[in-house]
């Protein structure tokens, strides 16, 4: 998800104010769907991640050093999370989610970057491992798409992994993982 904008035809932009873009997304999550959302207070995933972290990781042969902030917002409805990439090359990407319960271990997720790209995804996840995963279709900036699976696993109280994979003939690819540290606490 740190390549590209997108392309041409992707149909009307994303609102470019803050605020534009807070009701926008709470607008299109609030959207009923079937299923009452469930407070992030008492979500394993959002208690394993709320606070600041900083991360490391390779992404195309280029070393990158990660942020990424998590808090609960809105009556604890929601978990965002705000996150910036610094490559070794000199390129910034910044991008936000807001995250919403759906059911016991199924996330309604908005990604929104710095690009003005936007997507909806689905995240789950798995009640023995805690891993959490989605899988989504990357509009890259050279064109087309790929298929990525993105996953979250805790190695620790203050300690977590993401993995980004692509998919292939054969299955998966690896192509990025980043390793993460707590440096701050919300509780």
């Amino acid at each position: 998800m740190i390549r590209g904008t997108g392309g041409p035809g992707r149909g009307p932009g994303f609102p470019r104010s803050g605020v534009a873009r807070l009701a926008m997304v709470l607008l299109i999550m609030l959207t009923p769907t079937g299923a009452v959302g469930q407070s992030m207070a008492d979500d394993p995933f959002a208690a394993q991640v709320v606070g600041t972290w900083e991360g490391r990781g390779d992404y195309q042969g280029n070393p990158l050093s990660l942020t990424r902030s998590w808090t609960t917002e809105l009556l604890d409805q929601f978990l965002r999370a705000d996150m910036r990439v610094e490559m070794a090359n000199g390129f910034t990407f910044g991008a936000f989610m807001y995250w919403r319960v759906v059911a016991d271990g199924l996330y309604e997720v908005i990604w929104m970057d710095g690009q003005g790209r936007s997507q909806r995804l689905q995240a789950t996840r798995d009640p023995d491992s805690g891993v959490v995963s989605s899988t989504f279709l990357d509009e890259l900036a050279e064109g087309g798409s790929e298929w990525r699976t993105w996953e979250f696993a805790a190695t620790g109280p203050d300690a977590y992994v993401e993995r980004l994979y692509e998919a292939t003939a054969e299955g998966r690819e690896l192509l990025a993982v980043f390793t993460f540290r707590r440096i701050a606490s919300d509780s």
